[in-house]
């Protein structure tokens, strides 16, 4: 079986002696004239013939590359560049493009959708992280955030079109209207005024009223809460710790005294 490469070689030998052929007939040609010069023209043809039998082999290994050397490969095209994020304007873009994108990019706040307690919660927890934000400043960057990133429903415009409501059908239950969350009250006592005016200020006052801990675990609570910012006067501490531990203390301890059945006396 014949390969084109065999069939190739064997044409380029076959061309290759008849170039021989010819040069030597050129050289055994006598010349007219016998001076110097008279060979120089008989001579750069015997260099242009084999010249043109070394390029045959070179042809003959590379044909793509005969083929294909004015047509360059073209580069392959640059990725593009990721767009910068642009916050918007207000007083906390500032803060957040300082402080927040020196961890994470700024896509993280973009992308997120909380409520004002939520972000507060996120700013102290990235203050604990090592986050460098002022005292001062964690106030506007939580409004900054739950303004221009908040839920998803409160980003709706007001301007768009109400959808009419379809004609009541009677046969039809009429669906109940989902009710508000409850505001939450704190139980009335020495430590209501001080948890509501310092605790919420950085979370939900369910915080408080969903934990189940003893005195202990709540002072280590109001202390940590004071480490990471809580302006929590000294001489209301305990204060605040004994009203925690009397209406949020464990499941168990908030039973109420009159479940348990008296004791009987024995008789004398």
């Amino acid at each position: 079986m014949q390969t084109p490469g065999s069939h190739f070689s064997r044409y380029s030998a076959l061309l290759t002696g008849l170039i021989c052929i010819v040069a030597l007939g050129i050289l055994a040609t006598p010349s007219k004239s016998q001076a110097p010069i008279a060979a120089t023209p008989r001579t750069a043809l015997l260099g242009a013939l084999i010249h043109g039998a070394h390029a045959i082999p070179a042809a003959a290994e590379h044909p793509a590359a005969s083929q294909d050397a004015g047509q360059a490969a073209p580069p392959p095209a640059a990725a593009p560049a990721p767009k910068p994020v642009e916050l918007p304007e207000g007083d906390g873009k500032p803060i957040a493009t300082e402080y927040c994108q020196t961890c994470h990019k700024l896509t993280n706040l973009t992308r997120a959708h909380k409520n004002l307690d939520d972000w507060k919660d996120t700013i102290h927890t990235m203050i604990d992280r090592g986050a460098d934000i002022p005292d001062d400043k964690i106030d506007t960057l939580a409004q900054y955030l739950a303004k221009n990133f908040g839920p998803k429903d409160a980003n709706a415009p007001a301007t768009a079109p109400a959808t009419p409501a379809p004609a009541p059908d009677a046969a039809a239950p009429i669906a109940p209207t989902p009710a508000k969350a409850a505001v939450v009250e704190l139980p009335d006592g020495d430590g209501k005024a001080i948890a509501t005016e310092n605790c919420q200020a950085c979370h939900k006052l369910t915080n408080l009223t969903k934990a189940h801990k003893n005195l202990d675990d709540w002072k280590d609570t109001v202390q940590t809460m004071i480490d990471r910012g809580a302006n929590v006067p000294a001489d209301q501490i305990d204060t605040l710790v004994q009203y925690l531990a009397k209406n949020f203390g464990p499941k168990d301890a908030s039973a109420p005294a009159s479940a348990a059945p008296p004791s009987s006396t024995p008789a004398q």
